[in-house]
């Protein structure tokens, strides 16, 4: 487990108490389409973005905590000072990455960078929805210094170059000026 993981867990078990339980949530992208892996469905549809569509029983929400007697009450935790939130910071890549050897080998970096490209630009009704529902259930972010409400938080959707120069389909997220 990467160090920030792992820091962050044991963030996260500090926080814990009587009235606040973890119960992790993450996004789950489940993709109208036939194949074993993200890889293999977008080889399905021969990389044509228009044909990747998202299912409706995906889970697009994301927290870490809920109240002990009411999970409608839920927040995230990130390991940061709120004063470095100011900038834009990672939320979630919940799309789709390539992010270990097994994965390389799979997808050819180029097609696959297209597709991500094409995706991004083309399909905004994915990516809104997904940007929607990322932290609406959530009453805000913990940080190690306080917590920001969720009305005092903006996100936003882009590109970045992840490991081994894949791209990633990345949301993130700030404190609002």
């Amino acid at each position: 487990m990467q160090t920030r993981a792992t820091t962050g867990t044991n963030f996260e078990k500090q926080i814990e108490n009587g009235q606040w339980k973890r119960n992790e949530r993450k996004p789950k992208m489940i993709w109208d389409v036939p194949g074993n892996n993200v890889f293999d469905k977008i080889n399905n549809v021969d990389y044509d973005v228009i044909r990747f569509n998202l299912r409706e029983d995906s889970i697009l929400s994301k927290h870490d905590f809920v109240f002990h007697n009411d999970d409608s009450l839920t927040f995230e935790v990130k390991k940061y000072e709120m004063k470095k939130l100011k900038k834009w910071t990672l939320y979630s890549e919940p799309f789709f990455k390539v992010g270990t050897r097994s994965h390389k080998e799979k997808v050819d970096i180029n097609r696959y960078n297209k597709f991500v490209d094409d995706f991004f630009n083309t399909r905004k009704d994915i990516i809104n929805r997904v940007l929607e529902n990322i932290s609406k259930d959530s009453l805000g972010i913990r940080c190690l210094d306080g917590f920001i409400p969720q009305h005092k938080l903006e996100y936003k959707v882009e590109i970045v170059k992840g490991w081994c120069n894949y791209n990633r389909i990345t949301i993130l997220f700030r404190i609002k000026d």
